[in-house]
C-alpha cells in the first residue's frame, strides 16, 4: 500500500538509502576508510610540521617573536577561513572534487615553501595551503558518515580519527631524524618537502574514493548512487533488494521529495529553525573538547617543563597525552553506540572536568602526568565525537556547509582564542588557571546539550540528519 503511495522519485531513492544503511562494513566501505585515513595523516603532519621548522630557523633566520607567531598561525588562519568558506562548495560540487583539489592545493603550497628563500613569501604560502587544508578537513568525516551504515558509522569515524591524532606524532619524528644529521637550510626544506608527499595519493582517491551516495541521490545522479549500493551489496554478499523500504526514511524522503530537494539549501538554511538552534550545540558540543585539545597539543610540553620536568622528559610525557587522546578517540566509538550520544558527551565531558581539575591541584610532576594523560584520553578523545556528532545533526543538502562552518569555530575558539589568552590566564591567576578555564567551558556547555540535543543512536544518517 506504501508503494502506492509515495512518489517514485522518493520511492526510488529511499530504496536505495535503505539498502544502504543496513549494509555491514564492506571492501569499499573499507578502502573509503584507508584512503581518508591515509587524508587525515598528511593533514597532521602538514599541520603539526611547523613546530619543528620553527625550532629550526628561529635563530638562522633572526626571527622576532612577532615574526615566529606570524608564521607559526598563518596556516591556522587559512584552515580557519578555508573551512568555513569551503562548506557551501562542498555540498554544491560534491565531497569528493573538493577533496581532490583541496589535497592537490595544500601539497603543491608545502612544496613551494620548500624552494623559496624568504620569509614573507613562505608565510604566504604556508596561509594558501591552510585554505586548502581547511577545505579537506571536514570531508573525511561527512564521507565516512555518508556511506557507512549504521552499525559501523561511529566506530569507523573513532577509530580513523585516532590515528589522526596520532598523526601529530610524525612531524615530530621527522625532525628528530634530520636535526643535527643534516644542514639547517636543507633539514627544514626537507620538511616542507614531505608536507608535499600527499599529492602522490590523489590519483588514488581519483580512482578508488566514491562519491558520497548520499549527495549523488540530491543530485539527481540516482544511476550512479544505484551503482555504487549495488557494488557494495555484492561485497557483503546481500541480495538487490529493489523493494526494501525503511520506514523512517521512507517518510523522510518523501517529505522532501513533497518540499522540494533543494529545500533550504546553501548557509542561510542554518540560520533558520531547527537547524539554527542544532548548529549551537554543535558549537557547544565543540568547545571543550577543542579549547583542552589545544591547549593539551600547544601547552603540554612547556607546563611540565615549568615544573621540573627535563626537556626530554616533557617531551616523551607530551608523545604519551597524545597517544593516550588517540586511545580516548577509539574508544568513543564504542561508547557512542552502546550508551548513546548523549550518555557518552555526558561520560566524557565528566572525565575531562576530573581531569583537568585534577591537573589543575596537583602539586608534583607524577599526579600531573597521570591527570594529564586522563584529561587526554577523555578530552581529546570527544574530538571525532563532535565530528560525528555534527554530521548527524544536518540533511545532505547542508551538511557540509554546516561541518565547514563548526570546524572552522571550533578551531577559531580553541586554536586561536583559548590558546592566545593562556599567558595572560597565568599570568594575572596564576599556572593553573588555564585548566580551570577549560572545567568551566565543559561545564557550562553540559547543561544545554544534555537538556536540548537529540539521542541519533541507531538512526541512519538521514533520519538523525532530518529537518
Amino acid at each position: 500500500m506504501q508503494e502506492k503511495t509515495i512518489a517514485p522519485d522518493a520511492m526510488a531513492t529511499a530504496n536505495l538509502l535503505s539498502r544502504l544503511d543496513r549494509l555491514p562494513m564492506t571492501r569499499t566501505a573499507l578502502l573509503t576508510t584507508i584512503l581518508v585515513t591515509v587524508i587525515w595523516v598528511a593533514e597532521g603532519f602538514e599541520t603539526g610540521v611547523i613546530g619543528p621548522i620553527l625550532l629550526l630557523v628561529k635563530e638562522p633566520w633572526g626571527l622576532t617573536a612577532q615574526g615566529t607567531a606570524q608564521l607559526g598561525i598563518a596556516s591556522t588562519t587559512g584552515i580557519i577561513v578555508g573551512a568555513a568558506l569551503a562548506g557551501r562548495l562542498i555540498d554544491r560540487n560534491g565531497r569528493k572534487v573538493v577533496l581532490i583539489w583541496g589535497v592537490t592545493l595544500f601539497s603543491l603550497f608545502s612544496a613551494l615553501c620548500a624552494v623559496l628563500a624568504d620569509v614573507s613569501w613562505i608565510m604566504a604560502m604556508r596561509l594558501l595551503g591552510g585554505l586548502a587544508l581547511g577545505a579537506v578537513f571536514p570531508i573525511p568525516y561527512l564521507m565516512l558518515s555518508e556511506l557507512l551504515g549504521t552499525r559501523s558509522r561511529a566506530r569507523m569515524i573513532a577509530a580513523a580519527s585516532a590515528v589522526l591524532a596520532l598523526s601529530y606524532l610524525i612531524p615530530q619524528a621527522a625532525a628528530l631524524a634530520v636535526i643535527d644529521r643534516l644542514p639547517v637550510d636543507l633539514a627544514w626544506r626537507i620538511l616542507f618537502l614531505l608536507g608535499g608527499l600527499p599529492i602522490l595519493a590523489v590519483p588514488f582517491i581519483y580512482r578508488y574514493l566514491p562519491e558520497s551516495p548520499r549527495w549523488l541521490l540530491l543530485k539527481r545522479r540516482g544511476a550512479a548512487a544505484q551503482t555504487l549500493v549495488e557494488r557494495m551489496e555484492r561485497e557483503a554478499g546481500y541480495e538487490h533488494d529493489n523493494s526494501l523500504l525503511h520506514p523512517g526514511i521512507t517518510a523522510i524522503m518523501q517529505a522532501e521529495y513533497e518540499a522540494g530537494t533543494e529545500r533550504g539549501s546553501g548557509s542561510a538554511a542554518l540560520f533558520r529553525r531547527p537547524l539554527l538552534g542544532r548548529l549551537v550545540l554543535c558549537l557547544l558540543i565543540c568547545a571543550g573538547a577543542s579549547a583542552g585539545a589545544y591547549m593539551l597539543l600547544v601547552y603540554a610540553s612547556t607546563t611540565f617543563s615549568d615544573m621540573g620536568m627535563s626537556a626530554q622528559g616533557a617531551l616523551v610525557t607530551t608523545i604519551g597525552i597524545i597517544i593516550a587522546g588517540a586511545v580516548g578517540a577509539t574508544a568513543v566509538g564504542q561508547f557512542a553506540d552502546r550508551l548513546g550520544r548523549k550518555k557518552t558527551f555526558l561520560t566524557y565531558s565528566l572525565g575531562a572536568v576530573f581531569g583537568f581539575g585534577m591537573l589543575a591541584l596537583s602539586q608534583s610532576i607524577a599526579f600531573a602526568v597521570a591527570f594529564g594523560l586522563v584529561s587526554a584520553f577523555f578530552c581529546t578523545g570527544l574530538v571525532p565525537f563532535t565530528k560525528l556528532f555534527t554530521a548527524e545533526q544536518f540533511p545532505t543538502h547542508a551538511r557540509g556547509t554546516a561541518a565547514g562552518f563548526v570546524e572552522s569555530a571550533s578551531r577559531c575558539f580553541g586554536g586561536v582564542l583559548v590558546v592566545a589568552s593562556i599567558p595572560f590566564l597565568q599570568a594575572n591567576w596564576g599556572t593553573s588557571a588555564p585548566f580551570w578555564l577549560i572545567c568551566a567551558i565543559f561545564l557550562v556547555c553540559l547543561g544545554p546539550v544534555m537538556l536540548r540535543a537529540r539521542e541519533t543512536r541507531g538512526m541512519s544518517i538521514d533520519q538523525a540528519g532530518a529537518s
